[in-house]
């Protein structure tokens, strides 16, 4: 199989965009019928986020090349919710789109080769659809991620490590000590994805920088350079387009940006309350991020 660098690259050329959409499904913000049907049992539940889902992807997959699912969302239903997981999984990639689960797993020995081989390889006897790729946790240490560096290099898969958070108290653990704490981990990160390069000229092993701290992109970028970048936060937690520029190279390639409440909860916009439905009002809040982004592409896309 292609390395997963390549993979994102190609999608990311085939569509004209680093625009990656979360599926963090919350029950009461999704679409009727799906929101009533979220209302019975935790079964009930999980076949409404299974039937939105298909619908979703479906609008989407023509301008997004890659989804990041968010494994709580999911799990929080129970064995029925983490089968609306794997199927929205399966759905994405028949639709040709590329899938990051957001799991951010960490653990020592044998309990991350497990939850590598779930994720990554499909489980015991192929029985889930494996992820493109994974979040990761490094903050216990090399031991804790050799596992899921040996299983992304055993499946053509990729990694995502945290590095340097959106969330607003991320700096009080990742931002302590001389170096930073963050620093430290970006440079692991860099290491580790020296020998995992693809043709594209970018490293499977990747690392999560916020959106939301578009001062600091110039910064990682110096200490990852053939780091992929994952870019959450933009919309609903504040991030946006500008500023962002620092993690791209000159071609406008090296990062994904994610969003998710801004897609997903598009239909509640007043703004596009007169487009027809609300697949329509998420394929306009897609094309308009794709917009916004186009700023940071090369010319040429």
């Amino acid at each position: 199989m292609t390395a997963f660098a390549d993979r994102l690259l190609d999608s990311i050329r085939a569509k004209g965009t680093p625009t990656m959409v979360g599926l963090d499904p919350r029950l009461d913000h999704l679409p009727e019928p799906f929101r009533s049907q979220a209302k019975g049992s935790a079964a009930d539940a999980a076949t409404a986020l299974r039937d939105f889902h298909r619908e979703l992807l479906a609008t989407i997959a023509p301008m997004v090349p890659v989804v990041k699912p968010q494994a709580a969302f999911f799990e929080r239903l129970g064995h029925a919710g983490v089968a609306a997981l794997e199927d929205a999984v399966a759905t994405a990639k028949d639709l040709g789109m590329l899938v990051v689960m957001d799991a951010k797993r960490g653990d020592i020995g044998s309990t991350a080769t497990a939850y590598a081989d779930a994720w990554l390889g499909g489980g015991h006897g192929q029985c889930m659809p494996a992820s493109d790729a994974l979040t990761v946790n490094p903050y216990l240490g090399e031991d804790a991620c050799s596992p899921f560096l040996e299983a992304a290099d055993q499946h053509d898969a990729g990694l995502f490590f945290l590095v340097k958070t959106s969330n607003p108290g991320a700096g009080l653990f990742q931002d302590h000590g001389e170096p930073p704490l963050a620093d430290q981990v970006a440079e692991a990160v860099a290491g580790w994805g020296a020998s995992c390069i693809g043709d594209c000229g970018w490293s499977s092993i990747g690392a999560v920088v916020g959106a939301t701290r578009p001062s600091e992109l110039a910064h990682f970028r110096r200490l990852m350079p053939h780091t992929l970048l994952l870019l959450p936060g933009f919309g609903f937690q504040g991030g946006t387009a500008e500023g962002l520029a620092p993690a791209f190279d000159d071609r406008g390639e090296g990062a994904v940006i994610n969003a998710s409440r801004s897609i997903l909860h598009a239909h509640e916009r007043e703004d596009l309350a007169g487009l027809a439905d609300w697949q329509s009002r998420t394929a306009a809040a897609v094309e308009e991020m794709r917009e916004q982004l186009s700023s940071i592409m090369p010319a040429t896309s």
